[in-house]
C-alpha cells in the first residue's frame, strides 16, 4: 500500500478461510489416480489459485485507520478512519472459533452498508482490542 504512516498490523486472510479450496484440490488429485491424470494437474492448479487468491487480500491496521487491499490484476482499496468508525463486530462460527480465526466487520458513519471487512483474521478479538485502542488514542 502507498501510504507514509506506520502499519500497526498487517495480515493476509487465513489459509482455513480457503479450506474448500484445498479440499477441492485434493479431491481433484486423487480423483487422477482412478479417472484421469490430467485432474492431478487441475488439483495443483486449484491449490496455487487459491494460494494466490489469498495472498492477493491484505488487511491493515494504521496509526489512522483501518484498510483492506485486494491486489491481483487491479488494485481495490478501502479506508476507513478510526473516527469515523461507529459499530465493530467480531463473527465465529463454530468451526472458525475452533480454529482461532473470525471475520472483524467496521462499520462507518453515514453508510448503511459494512465498511471494511477483515475476512480471516487470526486471533480476532485481538485484533479486535488493537484497533479498540487505537480508537481512544484519537
Amino acid at each position: 500500500m502507498d501510504i507514509k504512516e506506520p502499519i500497526v498490523v498487517k495480515f493476509h486472510p487465513h489459509p482455513f478461510c480457503f479450506l474448500g479450496f484445498y479440499f477441492g484440490g485434493i479431491i481433484f488429485m486423487v480423483l487422477s489416480f482412478f479417472v484421469l491424470p490430467l485432474l492431478f494437474l487441475a488439483g495443483i492448479l486449484i491449490f496455487i489459485l487459491a494460494e494466490v487468491f489469498r495472498r492477493a487480500e491484505t488487511f491493515y491496521v494504521l496509526e489512522s485507520g483501518v484498510a483492506k487491499e485486494y491486489k491481483l490484476l487491479s488494485t481495490y482499496r478501502k479506508f476507513a478512519e478510526f473516527s469515523k468508525i461507529q459499530n465493530m463486530e467480531v463473527n465465529q462460527s463454530f468451526l472458525e472459533n475452533i480454529l482461532g480465526i473470525g471475520t472483524i466487520h467496521l462499520d462507518t458513519a453515514g453508510t448503511d452498508e459494512r465498511e471494511v471487512s477483515f475476512r480471516g483474521a487470526r486471533d480476532p478479538y485481538k485484533i479486535e482490542q488493537i484497533i479498540r485502542e487505537k480508537m481512544k488514542t484519537i
